[in-house]
């Protein structure tokens, strides 16, 4: 059945598939090797990316110790800043690969809950599997390098990144290590955004192909969680880097990584929801189409005084006409609006509150 025709009622061979707890059988294997120690293992992602945060803080540490810069005299550790400011590089140097995880599991889940509703055989369905889940090898590499390039230079061109506002040589120890530190973390971000890139554009495409119910907007709510899942995920990046501003050195470049996440969200919010929004207009427009016929057809016999085709009245066709006019034409409700409108919020709050608790800090300290 093409993406104009209306399709049956939901049956039982369309029964949803019950969600994922953990890898499956059909999963397939992942692309980005970042992603192999999560699963590697049975244990849970999170106490995988906790205990990748931990050991991270405990090589800056380390490093810190070694060239005689770990703390300040007289200031115990758990209230020296740059011991949280390496907490905080460590939690979002772990979140990112432990988001991806989550967000490569919920996109198989949301696949295979649209897999009734897609008109192809086992192998092309695993192939549209293939695609949202495997980012090609050169891609993750583009967009690893853009991100380890953009990030690494922070400190090079940034001089909120040092409390005396001036950059220290290349050469000294702490620079290096915000340099490598920001180009690592810059490789796991391009890696983020081409796969948050690949997984939608996908679902874009796989929306255009379904047997849309126009009377069953649930049958669409993979796509709505799917656009919100990835939002969320992101919005919470940008609330671990919203906290750079209440330490010691908070980077003016902060602001474009800001922009950058929205305006990545926003995309990735309209892609995953522009195909599955395609298809419900095709498929809308053929069935009002099909409708307008017959109520012409029988106006005209009306008119005629010939007897009217065999078929349903026109009263009925008229009712049907105006219940599908008024279907919505987008994979979202209003909860769903809703919940999007609390995650952009949420984004722009966390920035925001920490902006002015850092101004705040600023005057009374000085």
């Amino acid at each position: 059945m093409r993406p104009g025709e209306v399709s049956a009622t939901v049956g039982a061979e369309q029964a949803r598939p019950t969600p994922l707890d953990g890898p499956a059988a059909d999963e397939p294997p992942v692309s980005d090797w970042t992603l192999r120690p999560f699963l590697a293992t049975r244990h849970s992602p999170l106490w995988v990316g906790l205990a990748l945060a931990l050991a991270l803080l405990a090589v800056a540490q380390l490093y810190r110790l070694a060239f005689e810069t770990a703390g300040r005299p007289g200031v115990p550790l758990l209230r020296d800043p740059y011991f949280w400011l390496d907490g905080l590089n460590g939690v979002l140097f772990a979140y990112i690969p432990t988001a991806l995880v989550y967000l490569r599991r919920g996109r198989l889940r949301d696949l295979r809950e649209l897999r009734p509703q897609l008109d192809c055989d086992d192998a092309s369905f695993q192939r549209y599997v293939n695609e949202a889940l495997c980012v090609p090898p050169v891609r993750l590499f583009a967009s690893g390098l853009v991100g380890a390039l953009l990030l690494g230079a922070m400190p090079l061109l940034d001089p909120g990144f040092w409390e005396s506002l001036q950059r220290p040589p290349l050469s000294d120890p702490m620079m290096l290590l915000l340099i490598a530190r920001s180009a690592i973390t810059g490789w796991l971000g391009g890696h983020a955004f081409a796969s948050e890139a690949t997984s939608a554009l996908t679902l874009s495409r796989i929306g255009e192909r379904l047997r849309v119910d126009l009377l069953d907007p649930s049958s669409l709510a993979p796509f709505a969680r799917a656009s919100q899942r990835g939002a969320f995920a992101w919005v919470l990046i940008s609330s671990l880097v919203s906290l750079f501003w209440l330490g010691p050195a908070a980077g003016v470049s902060n602001v474009l990584i800001l922009g950058a996440i929205l305006l990545l969200v926003s995309a990735s919010f309209a892609f995953s929801i522009h195909g599955a929004h395609r298809g419900i207009v095709a498929t809308k427009r053929a069935a009002l189409g099909g409708l307008e016929a017959q109520i012409r057809a029988r106006g005209a016999a009306l008119l005629a005084g010939r007897p009217a085709p065999d078929g349903p009245g026109m009263a009925d066709l008229v009712a049907y006409h105006g219940l599908l006019e008024r279907a919505r034409e987008w994979p979202l409700g209003t909860p769903a609006l809703l919940r999007a409108s609390l995650i952009a919020a949420l984004a722009v709050g966390s920035w925001l509150g920490g902006a002015l608790v850092e101004q705040l800090l600023d005057r009374v300290l000085h």
